[in-house]
């Protein structure tokens, strides 16, 4: 079980043009496209929950508790916000879309990681997107590029985010549900 903090995408507000990238990413057999209950912004990743932690992406169930306790009131302040999504752009390892949202989801991530306590120094800056696709082998990129440049610009639609979540989800299976653990309102 891995435990994130996430703002869930709704995927039918993105329609009908999330359903065409995918209809033109499925020529591609080294892609896979979420489902639309799998899309989200990534805002924090917590680590694995076990019963005993030994490693640094490792967190008890006590240890996910005491982090909800100590976000809900961390967050208080925090307002809800509109977030406009696309285009679309990839990265080495999957497709996604552009969040634009005046800098809310980095603002919550960087709180989210001094709460979260992360030791780790991460690899890549953060980046709000919603991924739509991975790519699940290694290939020639072929028309890729090409591909998704019809959407680089389009508005793919937009949403209101009144919640982020702490979800948890099995890393042993493709596309699992997000299964709700809490609930963080934030202020309208």
């Amino acid at each position: 079980m891995f435990a994130v903090c996430a703002i869930r995408v709704p995927a039918d507000q993105l329609q009908p043009a999330l359903n065409e990238l995918r209809e033109a990413l499925s020529q591609y057999p080294f892609v896979r496209t979420h489902p639309d209950g799998f899309l989200h912004i990534m805002l924090q990743e917590l680590g694995f929950v076990c019963n005993k932690p030994e490693r640094r992406d490792e967190m008890s169930p006590g240890r996910l508790d005491e982090f909800v306790a100590s976000v809900t009131p961390a967050l208080m302040d925090a307002r809800s916000f509109d977030v406009r999504v696309g285009g679309a752009n990839a990265f080495q390892d999957a497709v996604f879309l552009d969040i634009h949202d005046r800098g809310y989801c980095a603002r919550l991530h960087a709180r989210l990681r001094e709460i979260a306590a992360v030791t780790t120094v991460p690899r890549f800056a953060y980046v709000p997107h919603t991924t739509i696709a991975h790519f699940i082998e290694q290939a020639p990129i072929g028309n890729i590029p090409a591909t998704l440049a019809k959407w680089r610009d389009r508005e793919f639609g937009s949403f209101h985010v009144n919640k982020i979540e702490v979800l948890t989800l099995r890393l042993d299976e493709p596309y699992p549900p997000l299964e709700t653990f809490a609930t963080i309102s934030l202020r309208q």
